[in-house]
């Protein structure tokens, strides 16, 4: 089975569970009956976890009471096909996470050093972004993965919070010609007024900030026990981080960018001033 965001983060708890109770893999195995492999797959995502055996494990970890419901939730969760899954023709692996990640997430704090978070671009913008990184897909390809990232932004209109803080290089770069950067600027403008949208601008002027040469986005879930997860993506690699501590360092580099950031008000009127350069 290949592990899904919410299959990895049920396995990710009972992990937890299990060694809080300081029990070993093998142990576990053996009070459900199955071998210690399949009960690793469990803990990784990778295998599926039967309602009668979650029960038993979470009898066996002494997990609370308010917990439970919430962990069998988890486990219903896992099981569902997800929108996403009509693109499997097309859908990376790295995409799969990131949108597996956005679809019940309340808030998305994003960091972009050199374009416009997906969730806040345009088709034409978004079309000449996909083509310039991977000239080699065939048209029909590109239709489906422009469907696929305007239908990620629904989460907009659904209420999800984003807050992005971009380097200026994002605002200035003039992606797709004059035409379509001056539409990807004034989207920018309109995405802030009609949905829960926010975006600061880091100057060329600004000093070094610890966020600095990355891009990733941290997924917040309000309803949730382990409320965060970060998305890095990389030129040739990424990662999902769900560790308190790797957490934690992405949360300074986001502030850390905010704090070097134009407020709220200027980095739109900076974005402002761009399209009247441009008229």
């Amino acid at each position: 089975m290949r592990p899904t965001v919410r299959s990895r983060r049920l396995g990710t708890r009972l992990n937890v569970h299990r060694q809080g109770k300081g029990l070993s893999g093998a142990v576990v195995a053996g009070e459900l009956g199955v071998q210690q492999p399949h009960w690793s797959k469990i803990e990784t995502g990778k295998a599926r976890i039967s309602p009668e055996h979650l029960k038993q494990v979470m009898e066996l970890f002494d997990v609370p009471v308010d917990e439970r419901e919430a962990l069998e939730k988890l486990r219903q969760r896992a099981e569902e096909q997800g929108w996403w899954q009509d693109y499997g023709d097309v859908l990376s692996e790295p995409v799969q996470m990131l949108i597996e990640l956005e679809a019940a997430a309340s808030r998305v704090s994003t960091y972009q050093g050199s374009v416009v978070p997906g969730l806040l671009q345009t088709r034409r913008y978004a079309e000449r972004i996909i083509t310039a990184g991977a000239p080699h897909l065939r048209i029909g390809d590109i239709d489906r993965y422009l469907e696929l990232r305007m239908r990620r932004q629904r989460r907009l209109q659904e209420g999800m919070q984003v807050r992005a803080v971009v380097s200026e290089a994002v605002v200035r770069w003039r992606v797709g010609g004059v035409e379509i950067y001056t539409e990807q600027l004034r989207h920018l403008i309109a995405v802030t007024q009609q949905h829960d949208v926010t975006i600061q601008v880091v100057p060329f002027t600004a000093d070094a900030h610890a966020a600095l040469g990355d891009q990733f986005a941290i997924i917040e879930w309000a309803d949730e026990q382990d409320p965060q997860s970060v998305y890095v993506d990389g030129q040739t690699s990424w990662t999902v981080h769900e560790r308190v501590g790797l957490i934690r360092q992405y949360l300074h580099a986001f502030a850390s960018a905010q704090t070097a950031a134009l407020p709220v008000r200027d980095s739109l009127v900076l974005i402002e001033s761009l399209i009247e350069e441009l008229e």
